[in-house]
């Protein structure tokens, strides 16, 4: 037994969302010390997670999913769905008895997990407990989207207080979300792992265009919470903006941008669908926007775009996780009244956007690069796992 088994409920990619990106650059930073062997999905993305980890991990498979008949949909109780052909796959792989420990990513990989494993499990959480679905039920509007809501907070309740199988340990982003854990299971072990970005690769622009105002705000135009903030911003705060800048532009950067999103086109507001490369959408901007008041953990689009020298507006709900101060690195304002008039004063102020955008790198460099968030993982799996041998 001397390999980690790594479940990933997605190809990691560094070209994926933020769970995608967390995933990849914890995968890599794993297997260049330790055996790592993963399973995941077949899904989008594999091709790049196999060309971009086939020298790092010992082994990957990729299991097609099943097909999703209506009657195991309906009689799912669980927030989770267990896909029988992934289940073979982990059952198949514990039974062999080569592994010493198992990594979990995401709650949504505990049900392959068997109940009576002998091996540790850890346990990476993205976002611990049910800060995140009690903000959507308190903030999303609609009786539908309320009601799913609700479904979605009982489920995920009923399975953390009675489903849950014993960890070794618990991955969390922040500090916030440790003191969540340990309120929860106060004798669990609870290891702090912080989202990262890449400063080598997400870096400042080397001169922007002050003479236009462009917002710019990225991410998943599906999820709940990022389609809540761009309507804000294209109903509420971009048209402020416009009536003062008559040729601003505000950009909708991600995929899959849901009908909500792509109903907000309009003059100057410009939806773009998936893209290659984020940086020249954060580079072509003056002001980063996130008026985010639901989702919980620590936004990756956040940190790329502080990496990348942008003065931000955002929430005390968006910054969550993330050690940047109020008036320091960022500028914290409820929407839509507070944060619009936070957006014109940065518009109007080059010489504060520049301090703030400097500042912003600063602590990037310093606190969240991915080589200084990840090295706590080390340490952990020094009392594993026997080190992988050094190729000469």
């Amino acid at each position: 037994m001397s390999r980690l088994l790594f479940l990933a409920p997605a190809p990691p990619s560094p070209t994926g969302g933020g769970g995608s990106l967390r995933m990849f650059h914890i995968l890599r930073f794993l297997a260049e010390r330790f055996a790592v062997d993963l399973v995941a999905p077949a899904l989008d993305g594999m091709d790049d997670a196999d060309r971009l980890l086939r020298g790092h991990c010992v082994d990957m498979e990729f299991v097609p999913p099943a097909p999703r008949g209506r009657m195991r949909c309906a009689l799912r109780l669980g927030p989770y769905e267990r896909d029988p052909m992934f289940a073979e796959a982990v059952h198949r792989r514990l039974a062999s008895g080569r592994y010493a420990a198992v990594q979990a990513e995401k709650p949504a990989m505990l049900p392959y997990v068997p109940k009576d494993l002998r091996i540790p499990l850890i346990l990476d959480t993205f976002a611990y407990g049910l800060t995140g679905g009690v903000r959507a039920l308190r903030n999303e509007p609609g009786l539908i989207v309320r009601a799913r809501n609700l479904l979605r907070l009982i489920r995920s309740a009923a399975f953390d207080a009675f489903c849950w199988p014993a960890t070794h340990c618990i991955l969390v982003v922040s500090e916030v979300d440790r003191q969540r854990c340990l309120r929860k299971r106060p004798r669990q072990r609870v290891l702090v792992v912080p989202n990262g970005v890449d400063c080598g690769a997400v870096r400042p622009a080397l001169s922007r265009n002050a003479g236009r105002a462009v917002l710019v705000f990225t991410g998943d135009m599906a999820f709940d919470p990022n389609v809540q903030a761009a309507c804000t911003l294209a109903s509420h705060v971009f048209p402020a903006v416009r009536r003062l800048y008559p040729d601003a532009e505000f950009r909708l950067v991600g995929r899959n941008p849901s009908p909500r999103v792509l109903a907000l086109r309009g003059p100057g507001i410009t939806i773009t669908g998936e893209v290659p490369d984020m940086l020249p959408h954060l580079h072509a901007a003056l002001v980063y926007v996130a008026p985010l008041m639901t989702g919980a953990g620590t936004r990756t689009k956040l940190l790329e775009a502080m990496a990348a020298g942008l003065p931000i507006v955002t929430t005390r709900v968006g910054i969550e996780g993330i050690d940047a101060i109020d008036g320091h690195q960022v500028l914290l304002a409820d929407p839509p009244g507070a944060f619009t008039a936070a957006v014109l004063r940065l518009l109007a102020d080059p010489a504060e956007r520049r301090r703030l955008g400097a500042a912003a790198r600063r602590l990037m460099e310093e606190r969240y690069d991915w080589a200084r968030c990840l090295a706590p993982l080390e340490a952990l799996y020094a009392e594993l796992l026997p080190p992988k041998a050094s190729r000469c």
